[in-house]
């Protein structure tokens, strides 16, 4: 009796793991303009210490924000303002963390070619300077990503 409770307890952690792989991955791109002076949206309040760390500007307001179901080990594409192109690409989950690689291009020039890993439900932040067509301020590109 107590092989049989192990033996289910083993498959339904088996079936947890395969569909956790088979749902995938939600995944969140938001495109901030930092700029020197101006109001802030509200929801960037939480994150506004951090985005001036980073950039060292003091108002943000989100640009463009797309959300998107991904599966794991697929490319998924995400236009960013500016005409650059973010490639995701979820690797796995280890230790409570998504596992990703991140390439941030502009026309054929890599400005970021990386494997991450980020906390499930974390948000990282990459500053990529002036936003093109902009004289003042900078672009930041705040990733999200959670599994399912």
């Amino acid at each position: 009796m107590n092989r049989a409770a192990v033996a289910l307890g083993m498959m339904g952690a088996a079936l947890s793991i395969a569909a956790a792989v088979a749902l995938g991955m939600e995944v969140q791109v938001v495109s901030v303009r930092a700029a020197e002076r101006g109001p802030s949206d509200a929801e960037l309040q939480p994150l506004r210490g951090r985005l001036r760390r980073l950039v060292g500007y003091r108002s943000f307001r989100v640009v463009q924000q797309e959300r998107r179901q991904c599966s794991w080990r697929n490319t998924e594409e995400f236009a960013i303002p500016g005409g650059r192109l973010l490639r995701v690409l979820p690797k796995g989950m280890q230790d409570q963390a998504v596992m990703m690689q991140v390439r941030l291009l502009d026309g054929r020039r890599r400005l970021v070619d990386t494997d991450i890993r980020l906390r499930n439900r974390g948000t990282m932040l990459l500053g990529v300077g002036r936003q093109a067509g902009r004289a003042d301020g900078a672009l930041i590109i705040m990733l999200k990503a959670e599994a399912q």
